[in-house]
């Protein structure tokens, strides 16, 4: 039928000689209404008189384009791309043009796609840059690390690549995840992050400035958590900091769902009608959501007077003014991305690629002895071993590769002269039933793979998986296949060929108690057995209970094998859908028990093992790592995973990745993961004071250097720092030079350190010296005044600090920077809540007017719960300088319980209020001698008692 449909291309919006604002006057005068309405999903239907053919925007490519087509909405054949390095991965190369060459790799495939299927897919969700200040982010694997600058220069250089170096046509557009303060999984849908303002200005926004300012990225996807009590998806700072602020060129989507979530799970409006409005007025362009929701939810907009015709044209605008660059409205061909054609997925090139950047992304922890690299001609045996060793797991956001190197496959080829054997150090048991009399009391399978009881001769042999935190699988030996829940039923079968999806029904948890092992599903139901033996769920019946008969030992068959090797790689780490995911964080940093307890055993028996740790976040492995000379860690994601760790082994590649995260001792150096205040929680390496097991920044190489003759000098807008570096090793090696910075005698607490310049210089030969320098921007050192309530330059001194990471400081010199001297309060100006100088206790949310208020509690609290006993908490605020003694202090306030509040100066005055519902202002009588006058004073705000403070005023 579209064969004989014409899509007319002789109008205005087809016109390359217009501007394209003058285009998008023409469309949206030319749109009916009700096709505009349509265009406020992702996507776009057919409008054949104005040429238009249905498109949408969207599709994953946070490492590759992600065309599984796997899930409900796009359910097809598989389109095998290039896989690389998880970004968490790819960030640790610290190279940014090596990221920004896979850029360009996603970027081509991306059209490449686009040639072949049409429809999409040209501009892109990803990069995921929030910031990760939790290490027990269920998401870590796909942003880039916990530093702002660094998350900003890689993700940036990554969407260069996407978009490529046409100055208006775009090859892939970059839409940045997610805005922002998205940093825990539970209740992701409904919960509130707290940011006050430093915090907000300082870290979480910083890379999306950069992403979009510096980077090019084309658009933003919002997050699904509310920010101070407000849902991003309805969050003003969208048009105002977003499009206006950093000018966002592009248009906002939000997250999946999430449009429907304001009502159902936020509870912020009582319909969709009123999130469409007011998350068009904040600024967000389309909505990702059923359409046929959106869709009503405009109309019902529309005859209530919220929105207008001109309102929904902007959003049109704003997607179309997307589409137009990416050259969908290109009657001319001056879009040098057009027809992209086959040779571009998973060509030769793009396979080196991923190679390189798996090579890069190693990091080299520990190489005691330099017991690294291995000479591939004259290691003789090597066994590897352990649950990672011969496996490739996919994540939720990666493609179909068109292959994958294991570990085990990489070191094969790595020495091709050498013995190697291989252990998995994973058990293999049979299941017997407790309670059951007669013969058919083991577990089996029956002719359709489901489980159930039969005799000993028949029992199934099942592989056994502990991953930790009571997640394991079970894979039947018999067909390799793993033990599942099937969907929407009870049935337990064996027949799955991975343990993959949105839910993993392939984990179980064996629970030891008592009196034998009862088996619980994914899903937190216990496994019984039915009247005909089969295995199936039940929440009321009591649960069946097992023993575990060992056929396979599989840490004794492990530590037979590495005794008799030369050499032991021991490969352990996480798998991406199973020990954390979205939507699901980890409750611990510990290693899983059951890989640990396998190298401590195996290197009890071979001193010479090496761990290559695959892992998309930190583990606290101090005690593995006195067990062992040498460690290697690289993220998943790759399908030349195995190349890289092999590469590196051999010393083929340099050693040179440094951690773009703080790996913490234990879960005791972390915070409630609901605590977004890095400043005063002590968070990540600019404000943890104490001792760490590895360092942000820190890596190994395989050569030394020394840092030399550092020069610093003030240039036009920004800071220029030099300095050489010399290999004083024996072999050429990558180092990754890193520029720190401190504010010395600043108002507030500043950075222990803060990033702000690194380099990656490649191939440095033995004796080499190279200079490297550094051209560091002012408003990077910039700090968020809560007086001015503004971002300023703070004068003073700026010790400026080059080394080898965080703690491995080699040089550092000091410069005075003309700036700003942070002003005074003036007490009888309102100033807001929100504006302090240190709290106690407190957390914020949605104030009045769109304004923030401070309640008394924790992080992640409900703002209007009332607790057994009453919450209290403080508020500090510093140079206060009163021209005349006060008289009283006006608090803007909403009392949810009875309330006391002091306010404390130079002396104390109290007031207490009762309950009402509304904000009201409560004024306090001061004593003559609260505080004295013309020198700066700090103020103290203490509440005993729920409440919403807003604002406050002396007078």
């Amino acid at each position: 039928m579209e064969k004989n449909i014409k899509f007319e291309q002789n109008t205005p919006l087809w016109d390359n000689s217009l501007s394209i604002e003058e285009r998008l006057d023409y469309l949206t005068g030319a749109m009916t209404l009700e096709e505009k309405i349509h265009c406020l999903t992702t996507g776009c239907s057919d409008i054949p008189r104005l040429g238009i053919r249905a498109t949408y925007m969207g599709g994953e490519a946070a490492h590759g384009i992600e065309a599984r087509h796997d899930q409900a909405f796009n359910k097809g054949v598989p389109e095998p791309t290039t896989a690389f390095t998880q970004p968490i991965g790819m960030s640790a190369s610290f190279d940014r043009e090596l990221i920004r060459e896979c850029g360009r790799a996603v970027g081509e495939e991306a059209r490449a796609l686009y040639t072949r299927n049409g429809g999409g897919g040209l501009c892109r969700w990803a990069p995921t840059i929030d910031m990760e200040r939790d290490p027990r982010w269920g998401r870590t694997e796909e942003s880039y690390g916990e530093d702002p600058y660094l998350t900003g220069e890689m993700a940036g250089a990554y969407i260069r690549g996407m978009r490529g170096e046409d100055p208006f046509y775009i090859r892939c557009g970059a839409t940045l995840k997610h805005f922002y303060a998205n940093n825990v999984e539970k209740d992701r849908i409904k919960i509130s992050s707290s940011v006050d303002r430093r915090n907000k200005n300082e870290y979480y926004l910083k890379p999306f400035k950069k992403a979009i300012m510096e980077g090019g990225a084309e658009a933003v996807m919002t997050s699904y958590n509310e920010i101070n009590g407000i849902p991003a998806i309805v969050n003003d700072e969208v048009r105002h900091v977003l499009k206006g602020t950093y000018g966002l060129p592009g248009h906002v989507v939000c997250d999946g769902g999430d449009f429907s979530q304001t009502v159902n799970d936020h509870h912020f409006y009582q319909t969709h009608g009123e999130t469409l409005a007011n998350g068009l007025k904040a600024g967000v362009d389309c909505f990702t959501d059923d359409g046929e929701i959106v869709y009503a939810a405009a109309r019902e907009a529309l005859d209530n007077g919220w929105i207008t015709e001109k309102d929904i044209d902007e959003s049109v605008r704003n997607s179309f003014r997307t589409r137009i660059r990416l050259g969908m409205f290109d009657k001319e061909g001056d879009c040098p991305y057009q027809n992209v054609g086959e040779e571009y997925i998973n060509n030769e090139e793009h396979q080196e690629l991923a190679r390189k950047i798996a090579d890069e992304a190693v990091v080299l922890l520990k190489n005691e002895n330099a017991i690294l690299p291995l000479d591939e001609n004259e290691v003789k045996n090597v066994a590897v071993v352990g649950p990672l060793s011969d496996v490739w797991y996919k994540d939720w956001y990666c493609g179909i590769p068109p292959y994958e190197v294991t570990v085990l496959a990489g070191i094969r080829e790595a020495f091709p002269n050498a013995k190697i054997s291989h252990e998995t150090g994973l058990s293999e048991i049979r299941i017997r039933l407790t309670d059951q009399t007669g013969n058919n009391c083991y577990v089996g399978l029956d002719e359709n793979t489901r489980l159930k009881l039969v005799t000993k001769e028949q029992a199934e042999t099942f592989i056994l998986n502990d991953w930790g935190c009571g997640s394991m699988t079970l894979v039947a030996k018999s067909n390799g296949r793993f033990v599942t829940l099937e969907e929407d039923t009870d049935i337990i079968k064996a027949d799955k060929k991975e343990a993959f999806g949105w839910f993993v029904r392939e984990l179980w948890n064996l629970k030891q108690e008592k009196n034998g092992f009862t088996l619980e599903s994914w899903n937190k139901k216990q496994v019984i057995v039915d009247k005909d033996g089969h295995f199936s769920i039940c929440v009321d019946n009591p649960p069946a209970r097992f023993e575990i008969e060992i056929v396979k030992d599989g840490k004794t068959a492990a530590e037979k094998t590495a005794k008799e090797a030369d050499h032991v790689i021991a490969v352990i780490g996480c798998n991406p859908v199973i020990n954390s995911k979205e939507e699901v964080d980890r409750t611990t940093i510990a290693l899983p028990t059951e890989q640990e307890e396998l190298v401590k055993r195996v290197a009890a028996v071979n001193p010479n093992t090496i761990v290559a740790l695959i892992s998309n976040y930190p583990y606290a492995i101090g005690k593995l790592e006195k067990k062992v000379p040498a460690i290697l860690l690289s993220a998943s994601g790759s399908q030349e995973l195995g190349h890289g760790i092999a590469d590196v082994l051999t010393g083929k590649a340099a050693a040179a990745g440094r951690l773009n995260m703080t790996w913490y001792r234990s879960d005791e150096d972390l915070p409630d993961m609901n605590d977004y205040d890095i400043i005063q929680g002590k968070r990540t390496y600019q404000y943890f004071d104490r001792e760490v097991l590895y360092p942000f920044g820190y890596g190994l190489t395989y050569a030394s250097f020394s840092y030399e003759k550092m020069q610093i000098k003030k240039e036009r807008g920004c800071i220029k720092v030099s300095c050489f570096i010399k290999n004083t090793g024996e072999r050429s090696a990558d180092e990754i030079v890193q520029l720190y910075v401190h504010k010395k005698g600043s108002r507030v607490q500043r950075p222990i350190r803060q990033l702000v310049g690194f380099e990656r210089i490649h191939d440095i030969q033995p004796k080499e010296t190279r200079k490297v320098t550094f051209m560091v921007q002012l408003w990077e050192l910039e700090y968020y005044d809560v007086i001015s309530e503004r971002m300023i330059l703070e004068d003073g001194t700026y010790q400026f600090m080059a080394g080898a990471s965080s703690q491995d400081i080699r040089l550092e010199q000091s410069i005075e920077i003309d700036g700003t001297h942070a002003g005074k309060r003036n007490p009888f100006q309102a100033t807001a809540a929100d504006c302090y100088d240190a709290y106690d206790h407190m957390f914020l949310h949605r104030g009045i007017n769109g304004s923030s208020c401070v309640i008394p509690g924790c992080a992640g609290d409900d703002p209007d719960e009332m607790k057994k006993q009453p919450v209290s908490g403080k508020l500090i605020y510093h140079d206060f300088v009163f021209s005349k003694k006060p008289l009283r202090l006006n608090i803007t306030l909403k009392v949810l319980e009875p309330v006391k509040v002091t306010v404390t100066g130079k002396n104390v005055a109290t007031v207490t209020a009762e309950p009402v519902d509304c904000y009201r202002m409560l004024e306090m009588d001061l004593p003559e001698n609260f505080i004295e006058t013309g020198k700066p004073e700090t103020i103290q705000i203490q509440v005993e008692g729920k409440c919403k403070i807003s604002k406050f005023v002396f007078a």
